[in-house]
């Protein structure tokens, strides 16, 4: 979730047509005021415990995360934090021998690579939190219910929600202002703006293209190849995939994968307004696509509202173009605790410091230190201020942005079905031809369905 580097999960699928993104997330701290605060009280006398806390490598949330262990060691004397990073590339690998050793971290967020919820969940890695949320959190009195559900299995709570990203479309304002462009409509249930009028807009916005130093594409995207059909309404997996957790047999060759992905393939060979695979592999050395300034339209997760405050251009958030049933992949990330841990009790504390939405609390710092979207309904009002502001829209514009999102959108792939990172690479390994214009979509689809098959993943 997933982050505001540039989320490695897509970057093969995307490795011609898009990118990478970087995913996902957090939230914490707490204040003298809250509850969790007032743990300093019952710590006097305790022996003295150390919990790790495992996040992906993420420069954007350093400052965040430091002050999150030290606030909550100041209220928890007997409790040292260890803050443990690991690159993005590496983290569903070192996480997945901790646990098999023994030796999993107390407190960490599931989606934070390729693997997800689902994975770690099939792994029996996760606590049941229902105990300890039963028992009353007042952190989560604001929380939106229906997001503290997606993480409820056969009636037992295995996470805590700490953002919500969404998927929106970003535009470079600086590209469309030197062409003469109007901005992208606010509106998702605006059917002019479809992908016909999307590629026509891409036209304008691109030139010299395949000159490095001068080129500009039109579009791009992070999406993965299964979210590139979502968009026009189609779907790689059977709807039980993503409630079981098991791939199941794959649903290919649907007319709706063909034309979306057929679309995606044209926006790069025919039309020449997105970049291809080696522009892509390139500008990812660098970081992401959209930072360059040289990417007019972006398809990409919440996550970039706090990564492109960085830009040295102006920018904005749009609808995703329409399409019937048309969605858009949603990133809710929670904290959980390991089935294991040692010190569940010291770990469901830090969980609750995280998850604070009053002011100067974990959540409440997140959304405004690090710009991500906030799970607690509390703090929507205070961020659609925020964001908008900081972008240069007016608030009511980005909120009706981001609830169309909501509205628009699905749960993402990586946290629902097991070993979706396996899925990933495959998908990225087997389409990798078309996306290079070396192969037709229905055989990389073909391909893509024997090879899938070949994985042993229903069961």
């Amino acid at each position: 979730m997933k982050n505001p580097l540039t989320k490695n999960r897509f970057l093969m699928s995307v490795l011609l047509l898009f990118s990478l993104s970087t995913v996902l997330a957090a939230c914490g701290s707490a204040d003298d005021s809250n509850p969790t605060a007032t743990a300093d009280a019952k710590s006097n006398g305790k022996e003295k415990v150390e919990i790790v806390w495992m996040m992906a490598t993420d420069p954007d949330k350093k400052a965040w995360q430091d002050a999150m262990v030290s606030t909550f060691e100041e209220s928890h004397p007997n409790v040292k934090v260890r803050l443990e990073n690991i690159p993005y590339d590496q983290f569903d690998q070192k996480l997945a021998t901790l646990i098999a050793s023994g030796n999993a971290p107390d407190v960490w967020n599931p989606n934070q690579a390729d693997s997800g919820f689902a994975t770690y969940m099939k792994m029996g890695a996760l606590k049941d939190l229902t105990p300890y949320i039963d028992k009353g959190a007042p952190e989560l009195k604001t929380m939106d219910p229906n997001l503290l559900n997606i993480y409820k299995i056969d009636g037992k709570y295995y996470g805590v929600p700490l953002v919500s990203n969404a998927t929106y479309l970003y535009y470079n304002k600086d590209l469309f202002d030197a062409a003469g462009i109007p901005y992208p409509p606010t509106d998702w249930d605006d059917k002019s703006w479809n992908f016909d009028t999307m590629l026509e807009t891409a036209k304008k916005l691109s030139h010299d293209v395949g000159d490095a130093r001068k080129q500009v594409f039109g579009f791009s995207s992070a999406l993965s190849a299964n979210e590139m059909t979502w968009l026009f309404g189609g779907d790689m997996f059977k709807p039980e995939a993503y409630t079981t957790g098991v791939m199941g047999e794959p649903d290919l060759m649907k007319p709706l994968n063909i034309e979306a992905l057929q679309f995606n393939v044209d926006l790069i060979h025919k039309y020449k307004v997105a970049p291809d695979a080696e522009t892509v592999a390139a500008s990812a050395q660098l970081g992401d696509p959209f930072l360059t300034g040289k990417v007019g339209m972006y398809i990409s997760g919440g996550w970039g509202l706090g990564s492109y405050k960085k830009a040295d251009f102006k920018w904005g958030v749009a609808a995703v173009p329409y399409h019937e049933g048309r969605k858009v992949p949603l990133y809710v990330d929670p904290w959980s605790i390991s089935a294991t841990s040692k010190h569940p009790d010291e770990a469901w504390e830090f969980v609750r410091h995280l998850a604070n939405p009053a002011e100067g609390g974990g959540a409440y710092r997140y959304m405004n230190d690090v710009g991500r979207t906030p799970a607690d309904s509390g703090l929507f009002k205070l961020w659609y201020d925020k964001m908008g502001g900081e972008i240069g829209m007016d608030a009511a514009a980005f909120k009706q942005v981001h609830e169309g999102s909501i509205q628009n959108g699905r749960e993402a792939e990586n946290h629902l079905i097991v070993k979706f990172n396996t899925v990933l690479e495959t998908m990225n390994q087997s389409l990798y031809q078309v996306w290079g214009g070396n192969e037709r979509v229905t055989n990389g689809l073909k391909s893509l369905n024997e090879k899938l098959l070949s994985l042993n993943l229903n069961q």
